[in-house]
């Protein structure tokens, strides 16, 4: 195994609340208001086809949200983009096996640069793919297939682990050694290359 790719929120970040859970409790929005647009025009944004901050704009002033967009932003990403503990330990024990690790993500631009900057400022990955960047989410295996050949390397090379099953097929059906990410899987995947199970190279 040549390369890992790692989820983002759930595997890498810290995966608590859902955002659109703590918005509409905290600031008194119906939860389905709110859901309107992560079901919508997020997911236009997440396939790059759409910019955040405008796609917004309409929602916020239904919200009567106060500040700027900019302002919500903040608001949103500060909370949320959050280390996974014990994540850095972890990619360090897949490194020292020569694995490369990269992030494999769903996410629009604005919250892709934010994520970026988190995980690269200590070169805690060795780099990054985001839908947005793609223009295809990761339940289409184009998005794997991307990644394949910008490596320039083989599906079976490569494990994916996420925590959404419909991720994990996708992966699986163009032949990436994928998995649903629990709390033991990334220490069994480790495991297997130090008892050479897996092609190691």
């Amino acid at each position: 195994m040549k390369v890992l790719l790692l989820d983002a929120d759930g595997v890498v970040l810290n995966k608590g609340e859902y955002f659109s859970e703590r918005f509409s409790r905290d600031h008194n929005v119906p939860l389905e208001s709110v859901m309107e647009f992560f079901k919508g025009p997020f997911v236009a944004c997440q396939k790059g086809e759409a910019d955040l901050k405008e796609e917004l704009l309409p929602y916020l002033e239904k919200w009567n949200w106060q500040g700027s967009v900019d302002d919500f932003l903040d608001y949103w990403f500060k909370s949320d983009v959050v280390l996974n503990p014990g994540i850095e330990a972890v990619v360090s024990d897949f490194r020292e096996k020569g694995v490369k690790v990269y992030l494999a993500s769903n996410n629009e631009k604005y919250r892709a640069k934010v994520i970026e900057d988190l995980l690269m400022k200590n070169s805690l990955l060795d780099g990054v793919f985001f839908s947005a960047h793609l223009k295809v989410r990761k339940e289409n295996p184009e998005f794997f297939e991307h990644i394949v050949r910008e490596l320039d390397t083989t599906p079976t090379e490569m494990a994916f682990i996420d925590n959404d099953q419909k991720n994990v097929d996708s992966a699986l059906s163009i032949g990436i050694d994928a998995r649903l990410y629990a709390p033991e899987v990334l220490s069994e995947l480790s495991a297997e290359i130090s008892e050479n199970k897996l092609k190691f190279i």
